[in-house]
């Protein structure tokens, strides 16, 4: 039941579940991040129509299934990692994903198999929902448990940079398909960058198989044996610190798909026009800016293990979330203006935004018991994963049924957005401290 066990941490272990989480979890932003930029390739293939409002709504409802399946996921894998054991939840869940997200780049189109392809592509989607589902949170709870205490705060800073790292290579692949590959990157390009999202799984997948079970879970299972319905104790138990969960993830999650989650769709269809620049200059320069910004996030991940040393884990995101939601407007004007110093003001941003992020999981994970930690962690975690890409999807509808300032709303509807985000973390660190 307990597979490998360690007789002490140490650093070598911590690193190598670390990164594998690291691994994996990147694949949430690469996908994020290469759906969006393939939204138009992915709806003439499998969603083909006339009526082109339809067409997108498929092809972004098979974007959304990924995420509302996610809490399903968490539910599974959270009860697998509490009730039997932290290292097989993660064998398990790193399998899926990395499965569904290779098949995808397989997948016949609509011209081979008719309603059929589509339907296989849902499919995979919601499969590779319900990985992410069990990996967000989970992976990290069991990765820190693995780590001694004096040094997880810098773990946890390695850890939860796979986030960005996945951010900036994902931009930098696409522009770099685009450039090279050219006209077959329509026809194929699109697929290789899908089956090679894979290739982080498998070798997250490969560390787990040889890797260490959990001594604290294991400890605890000995002592006091498991929590059979771990949710339910979550819920009933642990209310609280379970509700500034989902505040703090939700605000940081809301402030990146209200950002730039959505800045190619915005320099694509309201930016070009209103500058007159081709849409294609306009989204390489959404992918630049998501490079820089991918860039600074993982500055400030690897930063936040020494912020949270300094200043304790909750100061940790109230310094970084402050200054988010002074800067977040003079950002999103600057990026939609295609200035050159957005480039600057993305790498503060994504440098910000990745000191306030990255405590996330140190802190979560420090205000639940071990015998319900990856069930509250995954739930709550991927509840908001449920909802926050929701932000896009309503932006972008203002964006198409604006009267006719569709540039004014896109900088004044992402800054609000943020701006309430910021505030919403802030709010949230009022009340719960860790055990």
């Amino acid at each position: 039941m307990f597979g490998s066990i360690p007789r002490q941490l140490t650093i070598k272990q911590s690193l190598l579940a670390a990164i594998s989480t690291m691994l994996v979890w990147g694949l949430e932003y690469y996908d994020v991040i290469l759906f969006a930029s393939l939204a138009p390739i992915i709806g003439m293939y499998f969603f083909p129509s006339r009526n082109a409002v339809v067409s997108a709504i498929e092809t972004w409802g098979a974007f959304a299934a990924t995420y509302f399946v996610r809490p399903i996921g968490a539910i599974i894998f959270g009860w697998i990692g509490d009730v039997r054991g932290r290292r097989l939840a993660t064998i398990l869940d790193a399998a899926l994903v990395g499965l569904a997200t290779f098949a995808i780049g397989l997948l016949p189109t609509y011209s081979t198999l008719g309603i059929a392809a589509p339907l296989l592509l849902y499919t995979m989607r919601i499969l590779q929902g319900i990985g992410l589902g069990g990996e967000a949170g989970g992976g990290a709870t069991w990765a820190l448990e693995l780590t001694p205490r004096s040094i997880r705060p810098y773990i946890n800073g390695i850890m939860y940079s796979g986030l960005s790292w996945a951010v900036f290579l994902t931009n930098f692949v696409t522009l770099s398909a685009k450039s090279l590959m050219r006209e077959s990157f329509v026809t194929i390009g699109w697929r290789i960058l899908f089956m090679t999202g894979a290739i982080p799984a498998l070798i997250a997948l490969i560390i787990r198989l040889w890797g260490s079970e959990s001594v604290e879970w294991v400890e605890h299972v000995k002592a006091r044996g498991v929590v059979r319905v771990p949710l339910g104790a979550v819920l009933s138990r642990y209310w609280l610190p379970f509700i500034a969960l989902i505040l703090i993830n939700l605000g940081l999650t809301v402030y990146y798909y209200g950002g730039s989650g959505y800045w190619p769709y915005v320099m694509r269809n309201i930016v070009a026009p209103k500058l007159g620049i081709s849409p294609d200059r306009a989204f390489t320069w959404a992918l630049v800016l998501g490079m820089y910004g991918g860039i600074g996030a993982v500055i400030g991940e690897l930063l936040s293990g020494f912020l949270v040393r300094l200043v304790g884990v909750r100061l940790s995101f109230i310094i970084p979330s402050a200054l988010l939601l002074v800067l977040s407007p003079f950002i999103v004007y600057l990026a939609y203006t295609v200035n050159p110093l957005s480039i600057y003001t993305s790498l503060l941003m994504g440098v910000l935004f990745g000191l306030a992020a990255a405590p996330q999981t140190l802190y979560f994970t420090s205000i639940f018991p071990t015998e319900v930690r990856w069930s509250a962690v995954a739930f709550g975690w991927n509840l908001n994963a449920s909802i926050g890409p929701l932000t896009t999807a309503v932006l972008i509808l203002a964006l198409e049924y604006s009267p006719s300032t569709p540039f004014m709303i896109a900088v004044y509807g992402s800054s609000m957005m943020m701006l309430g985000a910021a505030l919403v973390v802030l709010g949230a660190l009022i009340r719960v401290r860790e055990y």
